[in-house]
């Protein structure tokens, strides 16, 4: 159906609507719902022992522009004066008897018999986020008398309140999944094919996502798989020959194989598990419907060398083991099975020599990443959200978003989660350039967190990478390019992880904002600074520490003897004539973050005079803080530098800086 359809579509019940099998309290309310949609079949289904009739309800022109409801709504009657969660299921059944193109996938409505279903249905949606939007009613609201707006508030406060951009989990279904249709088609012909795949990305990429796509991909087709979650110590802490027979079980399991295995301990020691494993997995695969199985490794780190969770994975030999058994199964039998390995770190498909050994999975597994979105792709995602949430993007957005985030889906659907919060009052609204900004500045604290989140992979694994990065984000293209010269292979996983991309000028950043993240986070371990460039950050960091102790000497004295004494506390650390001169004991005042009367040598002599209130804050001995003080007192004050200052003071001053700055992070508020 097509919008000018839904446009021309007006209220009313169509003449082959069968209302005999509704009770007369539910004919009462079709009455009154076709006089705001249209109202096209019903039908009844059975749930354990529980019926429950339902209808579809096509929107008017009204609904669909407010809430962008192009097809029709599934509607279920629940005559049960006590909602359970199970009731939900009868959507999916009705659904299924149902043409997928007919019915709206992302809201639903329940009439129920519970007094308390909006509130039931609210608690249930927050425990099951990937849930469609449920718009509950009761019996009794939709028997009485109402307005035109009472439906449209009621779906208003359902469709609107939701943040359907708020998921910090992987997506189990497809309902809120975007943009992943083409690697997932890739990876399971690849597997169709019988050939193995690696699949990798950073933190938050979306890789168990697309997993999980993968799996209902071959489950909606009857095609065998099996995931193993490597991060689980059930798995980690298995030796080699322990996981051969783990898998042997698991694969009985998926195969519903009635199959005999023996059991007894000595077929799996280190030194007969491979032969056990062989005739095990054929005698497996021969039980049954021969049909290849996709088996799944995720977090594939946690059992691979230098990054494995447990010792005999991270520094043993069991890798090596494991997968000479593997490998060398599939390549007598590659009809029984292929592997996709997916993970953070490609380290245990690229080293060529691991304990010694050849490895075998070394040129053997292509290893792909999980692409960044398109402009198109971000649009489709954030254009369907937002407009189920009253959110009306403009066009540049999409490309901002885009551009800022580098396509990755995560961090576009936290920044558009901040911006259906911070868009209060009516809905719709137009998201604006202006919005996007206001909202992606006062995230940033947040979002930086997430950028140090995705980026541990570096720090944790590849801390050249991070270098070279750190670098290029600085403007110190020199050093960037000698890496890059050295050893391909940096910029290799730089590009594939998405960080990066390559053009003929050279590497620029593919996430704007992560760029931003590093430039700010070592905009002060840049060398080779002019007297200028020196005398400025000296003054910004002083400045901001000083602010920054106000904050907590002044919270520390209020807590530890009250407001009113802590301003006379406070003033006894400064000379008797400037203390007069202040003419108030307000605290607020006093040590004021912007506007204080005391000067910094003030606060080293009060941080000196009640040390015992704020030693528990620096947790340093007193003596290293106050010849600290002294130094950024002595040589922080930029007037004193007209001539320059020395490499060896900037050197100390910095020291004192980043002791300081990271105790105020935890304490000033």
């Amino acid at each position: 159906m097509t919008i000018e359809e839904i446009n021309n579509t007006r209220p009313g019940m169509h003449p082959h609507f069968i209302l005999e099998p509704f009770q007369p309290e539910a004919k009462k309310i079709l009455g009154r719902l076709s006089t705001e949609f249209f109202l096209t079949s019903g039908g009844k289904i059975n749930l354990l022992k529980s019926e429950y009739n339902y209808f579809l309800m096509k929107p008017t022109s009204v609904f669909s522009e407010m809430f962008n409801i192009e097809r029709e709504v599934l509607c279920v009657f629940s005559e049960y004066e006590n909602f359970e969660p199970r009731t939900l299921d009868a959507f999916h059944i009705a659904q299924n008897e149902l043409a997928d193109l007919r019915v709206e996938t992302v809201c639903r409505v329940l009439i129920s018999n519970d007094p308390a279903i909006e509130q039931k249905i609210e608690s249930l949606l927050k425990t099951d986020p990937e849930q469609p939007i449920v718009i509950p009613f009761t019996y009794s609201e939709l028997s009485a008398n109402f307005d035109n707006y009472f439906l449209r508030n009621r779906f208003r406060e359902h469709f609107y309140s939701r943040d359907l951009f708020s998921f910090l989990s992987p997506l189990k279904k497809d309902l809120y999944f975007f943009g992943r249709s083409e690697i997932i088609q890739e990876l399971v012909n690849r597997h169709r094919s019988g050939e193995h795949t690696g699949l990798f990305g950073l933190r938050k990429s979306g890789k168990t996502s697309i997993v999980y796509a993968i799996e209902r991909h071959l489950l909606s087709n009857d095609e065998l798989f099996l995931s193993i979650d490597c991060e689980s110590p059930s798995i980690h802490k298995l030796r080699w020959n322990e996981l051969l027979q783990k898998i042997v079980f698991e694969f009985k399991r998926i195969k519903s194989s009635k199959s005999k295995i023996n059991e007894d301990p000595e077929r799996y020691t280190e030194k007969t598990a491979a032969d056990s494993f062989n005739v095990d997995m054929l005698r497996i695969y021969e039980s049954k419907k021969r049909t290849p199985a996709l088996f799944i490794l995720d977090e594939i780190e946690r059992i691979s060398p230098s990054t494995g969770s447990s010792a005999h994975w991270a520094s043993g030999e069991d890798f090596v083991y494991f997968w000479q058994t593997m490998r060398g199964f599939y390549q007598r039998h590659p009809e029984v099975y292929t592997y996709l390995l997916v993970g953070t770190n490609p380290n245990g498909v690229e080293m060529p020599i691991i304990a010694k050994q050849e490895n075998p999975l070394f040129a053997s597994i292509p290893s792909q990443y999980v692409p960044s979105f398109t402009v198109d792709q971000v649009r489709q995602m954030v254009r369907k959200l937002g407009r189920f949430m009253g959110l009306q993007f403009e066009e540049l957005i999409y490309a901002k978003l885009t551009d800022d985030y580098g396509g990755h889906p995560f961090l576009i659907r936290q920044i558009c989660s901040r911006i259906h919060k911070h868009c209060k009052g009516e809905r719709p609204v137009k998201v604006n350039k202006k919005i996007y900004e206001d909202v992606r500045k006062l995230s940033k604290i947040d979002t930086d967190q997430y950028l140090e989140m995705i980026l541990q992979v570096l720090i944790d694994w590849y801390p050249d990478e991070y270098e070279m990065i750190t670098f290029l984000a600085q403007g110190d293209y020199e050093s960037f390019n000698e890496f890059a010269s050295e050893h391909s292979s940096y910029t290799k996983h730089l590009v594939g992880y998405g960080l990066l991309q390559q053009s003929t000028d050279g590497f620029t950043f593919n996430i704007e904002s992560i760029k931003d993240f590093l430039e700010s986070k070592a905009r002060y371990q840049r060398i080779n600074l002019t007297d200028e460039e020196k005398i400025d950050e000296i003054s910004n960091r002083r400045n901001k520490i000083e602010k920054g102790l106000r904050i907590i000497l002044k919270n520390a004295l209020k807590q530890a003897v009250g407001k009113k004494n802590a301003g006379d506390k406070a003033l006894s650390a400064i000379p008797t004539p400037r203390r007069d001169a202040i003419g108030t004991n307000d605290i607020d005042i006093i040590l004021h973050k912007d506007n204080s009367p005391l000067y910094f040598p003030d606060l080293k002599n009060l941080i000196n005079r009640e040390w015992d209130t704020f030693k528990n804050i620096f947790e340093i001995e007193k003596n290293k803080i106050l010849v600290m003080l002294d130094d950024i007192n002595s040589c922080g004050r930029p007037d004193a530098h007209a001539k320059g200052i020395k490499d060896d003071d900037f050197t100390q001053l910095r020291l004192h800086f980043k002791k300081l700055e990271d105790i105020l992070e935890n304490w000033a508020s």
